[in-house]
């Protein structure tokens, strides 16, 4: 918006002032304005599957337990859906994956397999992926729309999970914030499906117990 300069207005005397007469200084006013309204929107994820035992429909979901498991085994593949119920596209802007036990063998020696819509992001030793922390990934979710993912634990070299030989997409190169990133997939499912990296339990591994969890976080 440009100002007009008044500096001209100075050459005119006072006494010239008294010429016009009274109220001559009363002018012509005027506003305008302009507004508008902007509401916030709300995030509202939640997870579901047709096997859970709690927290369908809900952001914390529970999967059915396993064992007690001879020294090969494989989780249930359960499909995990994610429904967007926002009224906002939501982000999925990272994946981690933790646990709690009370056996470091049974934790060192189970493998964890994750895929979603035909892509795997890993297939490596629970640990392994644990020690890479809160990992960026990328994807969105339009508001009322839907994703999903499997994660499969599993021991045993004739155990045929479908995630094949064992795979990274996980380099630790900073994204969004975060130290590392899965920059890369294999396509599920692999064939063959088995693992010639993934021993058996080991004897230490008895009466042990793991309730590993997977946490996605997002932003809208």
């Amino acid at each position: 918006m440009k100002l007009r300069t008044i500096a001209s207005v100075g050459v005119m005397s006072i006494a010239g002032l008294g010429l016009i007469g009274t109220g001559a200084h009363a002018v012509f006013t005027q506003n305008t304005t302009s507004s508008q309204s902007i509401q916030a929107g709300t995030m509202n994820v939640v997870l579901s599957s047709p096997t859970a035992t709690a927290g369908n429909n809900t952001a914390n979901l529970t999967l059915p337990s396993t064992g007690p498991t001879p020294s090969t085994f494989t989780t249930a593949p359960e499909l995990i859906t994610i429904n967007n119920n926002s009224n906002i596209p939501v982000n999925e802007v990272a994946l981690q994956l933790s646990d709690t036990n009370n056996n470091s063998t049974l934790q060192a020696e189970t493998w964890a397999c994750f895929y979603s819509d035909g892509s795997i992001l890993f297939n490596e030793p629970l640990t392994t992926v644990e020690g890479y922390g809160q990992a960026a990934v990328l994807g969105t979710i339009p508001a009322g729309g839907t994703d999903s993912y499997t994660v499969v634990f599993y021991a045993g070299r004739t155990e045929n999970t479908g995630c094949g030989a064992a795979f990274t997409g996980f380099q630790l190169k900073p994204y969004g914030g975060f130290p590392g990133a899965y920059y890369s997939s294999e396509s599920y499912p692999q064939s063959p499906g088995t693992n010639a990296s993934a021993a058996s339990l080991t004897n230490p591994a008895q009466g042990g117990s793991l309730t590993p969890t997977v946490t996605l976080s997002y932003t809208g």
